[in-house]
């Protein structure tokens, strides 16, 4: 299995880890857990994938644990543009409704989402050279993540 490919699923399956400890440690309700999932299956095959060619790219001769950091870095950052984007979205719609607030969401959504990416990049980083040779753990963590974005789809 391609080294890039196992990073990205392992990735997925971080990010989705933090998720879960976001939805405990917040009180989010379990419908939480499908949502992230979902956006996991829409933005780690395109903005995680770019994350992690820039991140290849920057990185190149590199010790793992520098690697591993600046992945780490370009994921807090993409992650926090990422959830701020989401969440200004969100809270222009909630305007709209008469809502106040959107200052917290939008700092509240881009701290989770950039702490969710850091860590998705940096463990995604670390273990794929190992997660690529063992393709039967990296088809489970993907079809963890698919089978949970699938809760959300149909339920």
């Amino acid at each position: 299995m391609p080294v890039f490919v196992a990073g990205l699923v392992v990735a997925a399956a971080a990010m989705l880890g933090v998720q879960v400890l976001y939805m405990v440690l917040s009180g989010a309700p379990p419908a939480w857990l499908p949502f992230a999932a979902l956006l996991l299956l829409v933005s780690v095959p395109t903005a995680g994938a770019a994350v992690a060619w820039l991140g290849a790219r920057i990185t190149r001769g590199a010790t793992e644990g520098r690697a591993a950091l600046v992945f780490a870095v370009l994921g807090l950052v993409a992650g926090a543009l990422w959830g701020s984007l989401l969440a200004g979205g969100l809270a222009a719609q909630l305007r709209d409704a008469g809502a106040a607030g959107e200052g917290g969401l939008i700092l509240g959504a881009a701290v989770v989402v950039g702490i969710t990416g850091a860590v998705g990049a940096a463990v995604g980083r670390a273990s794929a050279p190992e997660a690529a040779g063992r393709p039967v753990v990296v088809v489970v963590l993907g079809a963890v993540v698919l089978v949970v974005a699938l809760l959300g789809l149909l339920g």
